[in-house]
């Protein structure tokens, strides 16, 4: 298959009549052109611009040295000033070119609409026609490797987004279970706490009860001790009151 970017026009123009400084300058450039010194070639044009700034022949030869270098972007913009040109045969090699210039920036939809202008200018170059059904096919991968590719982002997009929503829930439910396992032990330290406070007080009661308990007893026995005295003393009390004396 015909590589588009073999089938570039040269087209290394200039004007006969133009002064001979600008003859001999843009001479120099398309003599190095042919030699492929396209640094040369592009130095001697930029030169030859000093006399013809809007030469449409001299941004052809601009573009085509440009291009050879890779200097995609700066061939347009000199292509574009090209066509503008009332030459019909240097407009149609000139969009022939440009076509192939975005064809190389793989801009295939401006390279189509390039070729097709070319072939309203020239409908025998069968080189645009070629170039324009390969930039037609070219044009219909690109846009179904676009589509797979959005589709391929907005899948892993969407993966991303659940393990993300994975990954929080997962690290809901281990702060959930982390807050009651603290929780629970708070739980169990307070009622420890809580056991260890009332113990003293427990143990107290229990002393209190005991001493009570106690002290009852005593007073029970004191209790029955004095009644004890006290009925012996009543006894006595009553023998003596019951004595009676002799009567004189």
């Amino acid at each position: 298959m015909r590589k588009v970017w073999l089938l570039i026009s040269l087209g290394l123009l200039f004007a006969v009549t133009a002064h001979a400084d600008f003859i001999g300058t843009v001479n120099k450039g398309n003599e190095a052109y042919r030699k492929k010194d396209f640094k040369t070639a592009l130095d001697m044009y930029h030169s030859a611009e000093t006399d013809r700034p809007e030469s449409p022949e001299l941004k052809y030869n601009i573009a085509g040295a440009q291009y050879q270098q890779g200097s995609f972007k700066d061939a347009i913009e000199q292509y574009q000033g090209a066509i503008k040109t009332t030459d019909v045969g240097l407009e149609a090699q000139a969009q022939y070119n440009l076509g192939s210039t975005y064809y190389r920036m793989k801009d295939y939809q401006n390279a189509i609409q390039s070729y097709q202008e070319a072939l309203k200018l020239n409908p025998r170059d069968m080189d645009a026609k070629f170039n324009l059904e390969l930039a037609r096919k070219m044009l219909k991968e690109q846009m179904s490797q676009q589509q797979n590719n959005q589709q391929q982002q907005q899948d892993k997009q969407q993966k991303q987004q659940q393990q993300q929503q994975q990954q929080n829930q997962q690290n809901q439910q281990n702060k959930d279970q982390q807050d009651q396992q603290n929780k629970d032990q708070q739980d169990q330290q307070n009622k420890q706490d809580k056991k260890q406070q009332q113990q003293p007080q427990q143990n107290a009661q229990q002393d209190q009860k005991k001493m009570s308990k106690e002290d009852a007893e005593r007073i029970l026995n004191a209790l029955r001790d004095d009644e004890q005295n006290i009925q012996k003393k009543v006894r006595r009390e009553t023998v003596q009151g019951d004595y009676v004396g002799k009567d004189w």
